[in-house]
């Protein structure tokens, strides 16, 4: 079987979700739902 290759993201990508996160403008469900992420990576941000 071929070997996934993990996911990396830019500090701007992150920075802009998490500032999403903190204007409350989305629920943090939504948030991942809408990037594709997972509840614990975007906590870990």
């Amino acid at each position: 079987m071929a070997k996934r290759k993990r996911r990396t993201f830019t500090p701007e990508f992150r920075t802009e979700v998490v500032l999403e996160a903190l204007r409350g403008e989305s629920s943090q469900a939504e948030l991942c739902r809408r990037h594709n992420l997972s509840d614990d990576q975007l906590s870990k941000w």
